[in-house]
Formats: structure tokens, sequence, C-alpha cells
């Protein structure tokens, strides 16, 4: 059976943040809200994804818990605003179908990891840089910039959630059951 370990800690919590920081943010996309609390709620939920797995190595907290709560509460986050984003028409519903399908596969495939090597698995590399790509996407999307400006941080971030999701592909299909495991999974 997987053990989670300690739910509440500090690199735990900067994680929760961030999709309570993303829904006042998207209410505010929606609404046509003043910029000035949009940009900067956004910009406090990206930093507390690099500060939590920050925090969490520092502190030597890491834990599966993290492991999980850490991509998750990217996803809300991202989905939130995202949707705001496509609803105000600043940018495209297929980037949106994107970001959501993408995530949809990791969950699933995250899923499927956990039952079978009894781990959780840590964001990777591209998974980190696709989620930043998209966050810079959608601060452009929000100050207006030049159309050929934003085509590209969504065409760059698109390339990046396809390399992700081919690394997360590679990785689903390669790891195996540890050895030091039963036949019914346990130790």
């Amino acid at each position: 059976m997987l053990r989670l370990g300690r739910f509440w800690t500090g690199a735990n919590v900067l994680s929760l943040c961030r999709p309570l920081l993303a829904l006042p943010a998207a209410i505010l996309v929606y609404t046509d809200g003043p910029r000035r609390w949009i940009l900067p709620l956004i910009l406090i939920a990206v930093l507390t994804d690099w500060m939590d797995g920050h925090w969490a190595r520092r502190t030597q907290t890491v834990s599966e818990w993290g492991k999980v709560l850490d991509p998750v509460c990217d996803k809300i986050a991202v989905v939130l605003i995202g949707v705001a984003m496509v609803l105000k028409q600043l940018v495209p519903l297929w980037f949106v179908s994107v970001i959501v399908l993408r995530d949809l596969l990791i969950v699933a495939g995250s899923a499927v990891l956990v039952r079978r090597i009894h781990t959780v698995q840590m964001s990777n590399w591209a998974g980190k840089t696709a989620v930043t790509a998209i966050a810079i996407t959608f601060f452009l999307g929000l100050l207006g910039p030049d159309p050929a400006v934003l085509q590209f941080c969504i065409w760059s971030s698109t390339a990046f959630m396809i390399l992700s999701i081919g690394l997360y592909g590679w990785r689903f299909f390669h790891l195996q059951v540890p050895d030091d495991y039963a036949q019914d999974g346990t130790l």
C-alpha cells in the first residue's frame, strides 16, 4: 500500500495556495477585472510553484503528498485561468484543450503508475518548463501583445507540452515494478 506521509508541510501549503490564487484571478479575467490585481495573483501563484519544491528539499520535507499536490495544483490553476481566458477570447480554445488533454493523460498515467510501481513519480523538467511557458503565454495574453508574439508563445508552449507528454509516456512504458514487492503489492 502506498503511504503518502505528512500532508501538512510548508511546501504542501504553498502548493495548495496555487488554485486558491488562481480562482480569483480567473474570475477577474472573466469579469474584466483590473489587471493590477490579476497579474500579481498569477505571479504569486507561479512563484508558489517554484518555492514549494525548494522549500521541501531545503527543509527535507519532500513527501509523496507533495509529489501529488504540486502537479495537481498546477493543473487546477492552469485550467481555471485558461478557461477564463478562452471565454474572453484571449487565447484560442484549441490551446486550452491541448492543456486539458495533456493534464488528463498525465493524471491517468500517474494513477496507473502508482498502482503498478507503488510510488508517486515527480514531475519532469519538460513538464515544469511547459507550465512555465503556459504561464508566460497567459501573462502575454492578458497584456495584449503583438499577435505574432502571442502566437509564438502559444506554439512554444504547445511544443513543450508535446515534449513533456512524450517524456511522461516514455517513463510510463519503461518503469517496472520494483523487485522488493511481493506479488500482492506489499513489502
